[in-house]
C-alpha cells in the first residue's frame, strides 16, 4: 500500500502563474518606497540587524507583503505576487548599493537600507518556514526564475537563490529557509522540471519512494552531491595517471604514447570540453578564480601534449626530437602543483577547507592592489636607471638592471652594481626603490592579507554557507539533460552523430533519451547501486517525517534532549523492502519505551518532579521581545511604555 496519500499537501498551489516583468518592477518600486520611508535617516546598524528589530517589525513585514498587491479575496492571486517578494527585495538591495557607489555623500544611508532589505528577506523566509509552506517557499519564492524590467529592458531570468549568491547577500544566505533550499538542491530533493529545465520542482517521487529500483536511475546523478563525488573520484584517477606518467620516463629516447599517457590526455580533453559547455550555458557567472586556475592547468597540459606529439611525429623534420620530447616533459612537470591542488577544490564541502579556500581567494584579490602599485613604481625606477645607462650613448647593463629590480621584490637585492654604475645617481634611485618596496609596499601587502583573513574568519560561517550555495549552483545552472561526468562526456560527444540521426528518423527525441538512459546505466552501474541503497534508507526516514507532518530532513539526528526524535529503520539490512509501516511501528514503540523509562526513573522520588507553577514562572520570566519590537520602543523599554499607556487610559 502506498503512503503518498498520507503526505501533507501545501495550502498554496505548488505551481503558480508568473507575474510579468512590469508587474515585478512595480512591486520592487513599492518595496523601495517602503524602505525609504521606514529608514529616512541613518540609524545605528544594530537596530536593523538584531533578530527582533524594532525598525523592521511585524508592521513593516505586513506592509512589504501588501506591496505585492493581488486580490485579497483570492488566495491564489496573493500567493502569485508574493512569490516574487524575496527576488524583488534583493533587486532593491542592488539598487541601493548602486546608489551608494554613485552618491558617496549618502553612502552609509544606502548601505543601511540595503542591509534592511536583507533583514526583511530573512524575516519573510522565516515566516514562510514557520507556517509550514515548504513547497511554496522553496519552489516559488527561492528557486523559480523571474524576469524584471529595468530601463525598458527585460533582464535575464534569475531566481532569488541565484541573485543572493551572485550579490553575496550573506544575511539572506544564512537564513534557515534558504539553507534548507540549498540542502534540498545539494541532495537532489529539488530537481529540474522535466517539461521546463529552467524551473525546479520537489522530487516527491524520490524523497519518499522506498522502492530500490525507483532510485536506480541515472537521472539521480543530476544531484550536485553525486556529481561532486564523481568529479572527486575522476580527479584522483587523473592525479594517479599524471604521477605514473611523469615518473615513468627512464630513457632519453623518444618513446611512443602508451596507454597511461593516452588516458591522461583523454581526461584532460574531457575536462576542457566540460569547462567550455558550462561556460557556454552559465556565461560570465561561471568564471571565477578557481575556474581560471583549472584552465591554466589545462593550458599547460595541452601545450605539453602538442610538443610531445611534435617530438614523435616525423613529418615535422625535427633535427633533435629528443630535445623536444624533454621540453614536453619539463612543461608537464611545471603543472604538478596545480594538478595536486585540484583535489582541494572538491573538498570545500568541509567547513574548514572551504573557509581556507575563501581566505586564499580573497588574498589573491587583495594582491592585485599590491601588484598594480608595484608595476607602476617598478616601471618608473626602471626607466630612470635605463636612462642613466644610455646617457653615455650605449646601453650596457640593461639585463642586470631588470634582474636586480625583480630580485629586490623577493628580498635578494644587490647594492654593489649600482655603486659602480653612474654613481651617485643610480645608487640614490636604487636605494629609494628598495625603501619603497621593503618598507612601504610589502607592509601594505601584509596589512591587506591580514585584513582579508580577519574579515573572512569573523564571518566564517556565513562565508562558508555562501560558498556552498555557489558550489551547488555550479551544477544546477548549466542544465544538462544527460549527465556524463568528464571524461565520460567524450562518450556523449561520440554518440552525438548517432543521436542526431535517430532524432531525424523518428521525428522526436524519445529514442535518443532511451539510448542515453541505457548507456548511462551501464557506465554508472556500480555508482547507481550505492546511490540507490543510500536513498532508500533516506526515503524511509523522509516518509516517516512526512507522515508525522514534519519536513523530510527532520529526525536526522537523535538528540538527547528530545526523547521522541530519531527514526528506527526496522528493515535496515534489506534495501528491497519498501514497507514503511515496520519503521513507523518500531519508532513509535521506541518512543513509548523511552518515555515510560524516563517517567519511571523520575517517579522513584515523589519529591523530584517540579510542579506546573515552575513552568508557568519560566514563561512569565521571558522578556517581552515581540511586543517591544512591534511597538517600536524595544523590549528593554516596553515595561515603561506599557505603564505610560495604562496611565493614559486612566
Amino acid at each position: 500500500m502506498r503512503e503518498d496519500h498520507l503526505l501533507p499537501i501545501s495550502k498554496k498551489e505548488s505551481l503558480l502563474p508568473t507575474p510579468n516583468s512590469r508587474q515585478i518592477l512595480r512591486i520592487a518600486i513599492n518595496l523601495k518606497e517602503l524602505i525609504d520611508t521606514v529608514i529616512p535617516v541613518e540609524f545605528d546598524e544594530s537596530l536593523i540587524v538584531s533578530n527582533k528589530s524594532r525598525i523592521i517589525n511585524t508592521n513593516v513585514i505586513t506592509l512589504a507583503r501588501q506591496a505585492c498587491g493581488g486580490d485579497i479575496s483570492n488566495p491564489s492571486s496573493i500567493s502569485k505576487y508574493q512569490a516574487v517578494l524575496i527576488f524583488c527585495l534583493l533587486k532593491v538591495r542592488n539598487w541601493y548599493l548602486s546608489l551608494g557607489d554613485s552618491q558617496l555623500h549618502d553612502y552609509n544611508l544606502y548601505v543601511l537600507r540595503a542591509t534592511a532589505c536583507q533583514q526583511l528577506c530573512k524575516y519573510i523566509i522565516e515566516e514562510e518556514e514557520d507556517s509550514g509552506e515548504y513547497d511554496y517557499l522553496l519552489i516559488n519564492m527561492l528557486c523559480r526564475r523571474y524576469v524584471i524590467n529595468e530601463n525598458d529592458v527585460d533582464q535575464e531570468p534569475l531566481s532569488a537563490l541565484e541573485l543572493a549568491s551572485d550579490t553575496h547577500a550573506l544575511v539572506v544566505i544564512g537564513s534557515s529557509g534558504f539553507q534548507r533550499c540549498q540542502k534540498f538542491l545539494w541532495r537532489g530533493w529539488i530537481i529540474q522540471n522535466r517539461q521546463d529545465p529552467m524551473q525546479y520542482v520537489l522530487a516527491h517521487d524520490f524523497i519518499t519512494n522506498t522502492k530500490f529500483w525507483a532510485h536506480f536511475n541515472p537521472e539521480r546523478l543530476k544531484c550536485p552531491m553525486y556529481q561532486n563525488a564523481l568529479q572527486l573520484f575522476f580527479s584522483v584517477i587523473y592525479l594517479i595517471l599524471y604521477t605514473i606518467m611523469v615518473n615513468s620516463k627512464n630513457s632519453s629516447a623518444v618513446q611512443p604514447i602508451d596507454f597511461i599517457e593516452g588516458a591522461f590526455y583523454t581526461f584532460t580533453i574531457g575536462f576542457i570540453f566540460e569547462e567550455m559547455v558550462k561556460w557556454y550555458h552559465v556565461g560570465s557567472y561561471y568564471l571565477n578564480f578557481w575556474n581560471i586556475f583549472n584552465n591554466s592547468t589545462y593550458v599547460l597540459v595541452i601545450i605539453s601534449m602538442i610538443v610531445r606529439c611534435i617530438s614523435i611525429n616525423h613529418l615535422f623534420n625535427i633535427h633533435d626530437p629528443r630535445a623536444i620530447d624533454t621540453l614536453s616533459y619539463r612543461i608537464l612537470a611545471c603543472a604538478s602543483p596545480m594538478i595536486w591542488s585540484r583535489i582541494i577544490f572538491f573538498l570545500d564541502a568541509e567547513k574548514f577547507m572551504g573557509t581556507m579556500l575563501i581566505v586564499v581567494k580573497q588574498m589573491m584579490k587583495e594582491s592585485l592592489i599590491f601588484f598594480v602599485l608595484l608595476i607602476f613604481i617598478m616601471i618608473g625606477f626602471l626607466q630612470g636607471l635605463l636612462a642613466l645607462d644610455s646617457a653615455d650613448g650605449s646601453s650596457d647593463i640593461t639585463g642586470p638592471i631588470v634582474g636586480n629590480l625583480l630580485l629586490t621584490i623577493l628580498g635578494e637585492s644587490s647594492f654593489k652594481m649600482f655603486e659602480e654604475f653612474a654613481y651617485p645617481y643610480s645608487a640614490i634611485l636604487y636605494y629609494s626603490y628598495c625603501f619603497i618596496i621593503a618598507v612601504i609596499l610589502l607592509n601594505i601587502l601584509i596589512a591587506l592579507y591580514s585584513s582579508a583573513y580577519q574579515n573572512i574568519v569573523d564571518n566564517a560561517t556565513d562565508e562558508y554557507l555562501a560558498l556552498m550555495v555557489q558550489k551547488t549552483l555550479r551544477y544546477m545552472r548549466a542544465p544538462d539533460e544527460n549527465v556524463y561526468i568528464a571524461p565520460l562526456n567524450l562518450i556523449e560527444l561520440l554518440l552525438q552523430p548517432l543521436a542526431m540521426m535517430m532524432k531525424r528518423l523518428n521525428k522526436n527525441d524519445y529514442m535518443v533519451k532511451v539510448m542515453h538512459h541505457h548507456v548511462m546505466t551501464m557506465l554508472y552501474f556500480p555508482v547507481l547501486i550505492v546511490v540507490s541503497i543510500k536513498e532508500v534508507k533516506e526515503a524511509k526516514r523522509a516518509t516517516y517525517n512526512r507522515l508525522k507532518r514534519l519536513p523530510p530532513d527532520a529526525n536526522e539526528l537523535d538528540t538527547p534532549w528530545d526523547l521522541e526524535d530519531g527514526f528506527v529503520d526496522e528493515d535496515a539490512d534489506s534495501v528491497f523492502t519498501s514497507n514503511i509501516r515496520k519503521g513507523l511501528k518500531a519508532t513509535n514503540a521506541k518512543n513509548r519505551n523511552t518515555m515510560q523509562k524516563q517517567q519511571l526513573a523520575e517517579q522513584e522520588d515523589p519529591y523530584f518532579s517540579v510542579d506546573q507553577a515552575w513552568h508557568e514562572n519560566v514563561k512569565n520570566s521571558s522578556q517581552p521581545v515581540d511586543k517591544g519590537c512591534d511597538s517600536g520602543v524595544g523590549w528593554e523599554n516596553y515595561a515603561i511604555y506599557e505603564k505610560v499607556c495604562s496611565l493614559k487610559q486612566e
